[in-house]
């Protein structure tokens, strides 16, 4: 590029001049050639006259290819000569932002500053050209990058609020305004301290403070809990919420970013499981698990003089009304009691169900007087109240037991047992009776006797002293190689000598350990079949006796199926008795186990049958496929024509419903012809074998059986 010098000067000398200029020039091309803008010149009809080495480089022309030529060679978009605005001394250069094209001809983005120069020989055009196309590029990026952030930002579903340095809110996303129940007009520019309306106290305290320890300290803060806010229809939603800072880029905190996630669902998942586990399903009362929790924390914080009261409720003639008209009327009654006994307790008593038809009440902070003067106002309750069902109505009544929660009591299990002792007796002396528990006599005896046989029986569980016996059943009726045997258990006490289940099956019963029992005489049966399968050879059943309780115990069933398929016992070589009083108690329980076990080719028998006065109505609900006579008539039919009678009754039944009988305690040949002119299958008892040791089983010679008893 060359530039023009002044005339020199009369007062200075001409070398001098001549020099001076020269080294101006030079200084001038230089920094000229060397700038970063692209810079041309124009003539008066906007030819280009001159440009630098940057416009040389931005443009791809030399001198010779564009010297001379219209400028709108190289800027088709720039204005004509007329349009550019002259630009006097004192004011900036016009700016434009125009598409500049290369020799290539591609087109790209340049920014352009336009101005005249007027001198000595004219005025000509000066243009700086910048390229944007790296500016461009990264404008672009950003606006993508932003553009992507605030789809995000919008689609994300937490709710994403931000403020400024003071707090105040200055954007929101659509999460935020669908969570909050808001449009985004109101919820930005207001503090932030008021769209967290939480409805309790403390949340809104630690809102605030956050909000302040993340403006000031720059730290991240985490809500705790899950805050819950109220809106004005009574709606409730709890979230989850963390504040973190926002920086600017020399991370000074220019305002906080708040995000909340709606976890509602979860809350109320949380709070109905765990109302479920502390809640009885059917009458909505405190579950069992949840009111010992309750006894032992009473008995835990007992202070000085301070006296709490235990009720113990049974209902009388419950067990009645379930028999004659089902689950369901039974069902509807609990709910409908329960709910009038809760109206005659105060706020801080608790009222569970303990299970089936026996509750719990528990009265902090009451004397034994007003414990009595509470227990009959509920025996007042439930000795008015009527049932209707189906056009028929029922009254039922509740035996009480009380207990004083005093310094004797040291544990859930004193309490309950000298609750339960008490109701027990209140049962024995006529029902709808309330019996204060008294630490002496000969009942507390029995209980302290019970107890210390339910000691016994946990550690026999735990050391392994039980030990299985055995009877044979064979039949009666002359078809030989089908007898079969019975599963007895019998406890070992300290001394190793046995203790018969008549002195440990009550409390065991009582105390609910009968399921204990039933598993370790199951697993132990598998084991000695495993380990000795050919002393079981010749036997074509073997009786498993099962409680009530393991029947009604749905883990006992998963218990049953695992171990008898692992250790590989033959289902269709397995007899389950079940008891008659324990059927009826829990029917649809024992019809769904019985089914299940059938459908694996196990068989049933339904032991003790006669005993009770529902027998008959319940046998067609029972798919069994044995009927064992109760002992209690066998025994005495010789001599007794009435138990002759029932046994030939129930030998009918049997033979009508195609359902093998089993005679038990059969004690001699008597009774045993009685039997099979009866038509009685089956024959058990010390007339038959005494029971023994199941390793004793080899001894027994079940022809000779046979050949004497017909």
């Amino acid at each position: 590029m060359t530039v023009r010098p002044d005339e020199p000067t009369t007062q200075e000398p001409a070398e001098e001049l001549v020099f001076s200029e020269l080294h101006r020039e030079a200084q001038a091309i230089a920094v000229l050639e060397n700038i970063g803008d692209a810079i041309i010149t124009l003539d008066g009809k906007c030819r280009v006259i001159d440009l630098n080495r940057a416009a040389h480089s931005l443009f791809g022309y030399q001198d010779e290819d564009i010297l001379g030529q219209d400028i709108h060679q190289l800027l088709p978009d720039l204005p004509s000569p007329d349009q550019i605005p002259a630009t006097p001394d004192h004011e900036l250069p016009s700016c434009l932002e125009l598409t500049a094209k290369h020799r290539s001809g591609k087109k790209f983005p340049i920014a352009l500053t336009l101005s005249r120069v007027h001198s000595d020989w004219g005025s000509f055009g000066v243009l700086i050209a910048r390229d944007l196309t790296a500016q461009r590029a990264a404008e672009e990026l950003l606006y993508r990058e932003k553009e992507l952030a605030q789809i995000t930002l919008q689609s994300i579903q937490e709710a994403v609020v931000t403020t400024d340095a003071r707090g105040r809110v200055n954007s929101v996303n659509q999460a935020a305004c669908h969570l909050l129940r808001r449009d985004e007009e109101d919820l930005t520019d207001r503090p932030l301290t008021d769209l967290l309306a939480f409805s309790a106290l403390e949340h809104r305290r630690a809102a605030r403070d956050g909000l302040q320890t993340v403006l000031q300290r720059g730290e991240s803060v985490q809500l705790e809990g899950q805050p819950e806010i109220r809106f004005n229809n009574g709606d409730r939603i709890f979230l989850k919420g963390r504040l973190a800072p926002l920086r600017a880029a020399d991370r000074s905190i220019v305002g906080c970013v708040m995000v909340m996630q709606d976890v509602t669902s979860e809350t109320r998942m949380r709070e109905i499981l765990s109302w479920q586990a502390t809640h009885d399903d059917l009458t909505s009362l405190i579950n069992r698990r949840e009111f010992e929790r309750r006894l032992q924390e009473m008995i835990e914080q007992r202070r000085g003089d301070t006296r709490h009261v235990l009720l113990y409720l049974d209902l009388d003639q419950f067990k009645l009304i379930n028999d004659n008209c089902g689950h369901d009327a039974g069902d509807q009654l609990l709910r409908q009691l329960t709910s009038r006994l809760g109206t005659r307790l105060r706020d801080s008593d608790t009222l569970a169900r303990l299970g089936g038809d026996e509750f719990a009440v528990l009265l902090p902070h009451c004397s034994v007087e007003d414990g009595r003067r509470i227990a009959d106002d509920l025996r007042g309750i439930v000795r008015s109240f009527r049932f209707e069902w189906e056009g028929r109505t029922f009254g039922v009544g509740v035996s009480i037991g009380l207990v004083a929660l005093d310094e004797q009591i040291l544990s859930i299990t004193d309490a309950l047992s000298a609750a339960d002792s008490a109701c027990y007796i209140a049962k024995e002396k006529g029902r709808d009776q309330l019996v204060v528990y008294q630490p002496s006599g000969d009942e507390e005896q029995r209980r302290r006797e019970e107890m210390s046989q339910t000691a016994l029986i946990r550690e026999a569980l735990e050391t392994g002293r039980f030990c299985l016996w055995t009877q044979p059943i064979v039949p009666i009726q002359g078809r030989p190689g089908d007898w079969s045997i019975e599963i007895l258990v019998r406890m070992l006490g300290e001394d190793g000598n046995i203790i018969a289940p008549g002195c440990f099956i009550p409390g065991a019963e009582r105390y609910h350990l009968m399921t204990h029992i039933d598993r370790w005489v199951l697993h132990a049966l598998c084991v000695r079949w495993r380990d000795d399968p050919a002393l079981f050879a010749p036997i074509d059943k073997i009786a498993v006796n099962l409680s009530g309780q393991s029947i009604a115990n749905d883990e006992f069933l998963e218990f049953a199926i695992d171990t008898v398929e692992g250790f590989g016992l033959p289902w269709e070589k397995l007899c389950f008795e079940i008891t008659e009083t324990a059927a009826v108690s829990s029917i649809e329980k024992a019809r769904h186990f019985i089914r299940s076990l059938k459908a694996r080719k196990a068989r049933f028998a339904l032991d003790d049958f006669g005993s009770g006065l529902s027998s008959f109505a319940y046998l067609k609900q029972l798919p069994v496929d044995y009927l064992k006579i109760d002992g209690a008539f066998v025994k005495d039919m010789e001599h007794d024509p009435i138990d002759a009678a029932m046994v030939r009754s129930i030998s009918d039944i049997g033979r009508a419903m195609n359902l093998q009988t089993i005679a038990e305690f059969v004690e001699n040949e008597q009774v045993v012809g009685m039997l099979r002119d009866a038509g009685v299958h089956y024959a058990q008892g010390y007339g038959i074998c005494r029971p023994m040791p199941l390793e004793q089983l080899t001894e027994f010679q079940p022809t000779s059986v046979r050949a004497t008893a017909g």
